[in-house]
């Protein structure tokens, strides 16, 4: 009686050491998803900027906030650097509602003003400058409560990575092998919104 022949599976494939490096190309840009999803946050967010009715220096911080904000949210949600720009965007929100809170218990907890000299007499409430007191310790108290210094420098590390660590969001957390992969992927959102800001700008300028 001839043998039935079983075909050979092929082995499967080794697991991917580093699962956040499939989301790229390989041609050093944004993927297509991540690029429509952060020109919908950044749309979003510059309607919503275009709808109050602020003053420029402040509008200018503003869309500059809301374009690393839109980079971070179209991330990977597992990129420290995304979550160390979110976490930015929380205290400032945290900061800004606070401000909010003091602005109104100062309106309700001032006394009607009967005049001129008797509002000059009355004590003063809560200041301005206990406001921002507060607000100007959150960022510290914040940094305080995450915890963790500079990771310690690694054999062969250059001179150089002190300085990436200064300009990617998060970095001063970061070992210098995961600062490199942090810093290609936070380069590729980066060329992203730049092109898109300006697509924007020749869109409008053309009109």
């Amino acid at each position: 009686m001839a043998r039935k022949r079983t075909a050979r599976r092929p082995p499967p494939p080794p697991p991917n050491p580093n699962p956040n490096r499939g989301a790229a190309p390989a041609s050093g840009s944004a993927s297509p998803s991540s690029k429509r999803m952060q020109a919908f946050h950044f749309l979003r967010a510059l309607a919503r900027i275009h709808s109050t009715a602020t003053t420029v220096p402040r509008r200018t911080r503003t869309i500059r906030r809301a374009a690393y904000s839109s980079m971070a949210r179209a991330a990977n949600p597992r990129r420290a650097w995304s979550q160390a720009l979110l976490r930015q965007v929380r205290v400032r929100r945290a900061m800004r509602s606070r401000r909010a809170v003091l602005l109104r218990r100062r309106v309700s907890a001032a006394p009607p003003p009967p005049a001129a000299a008797a509002a000059a007499s009355a004590p003063p409430l809560i200041g301005a400058a206990s406001a921002r007191s507060i607000v100007v310790a959150s960022p510290a108290g914040e940094t305080s409560a995450r915890g963790g210094g500079p990771p310690p420098r690694q054999a062969g590390e250059p001179a150089r990575a002190d300085a990436l660590r200064r300009l990617v969001p998060g970095g001063s957390e970061m070992e210098y092998c995961s600062l490199l992969d942090e810093t290609a992927d936070y380069l590729r959102h980066l060329l992203a919104q730049v092109q898109l800001m300006q697509n924007l700008v020749d869109l409008h300028s053309a009109q």
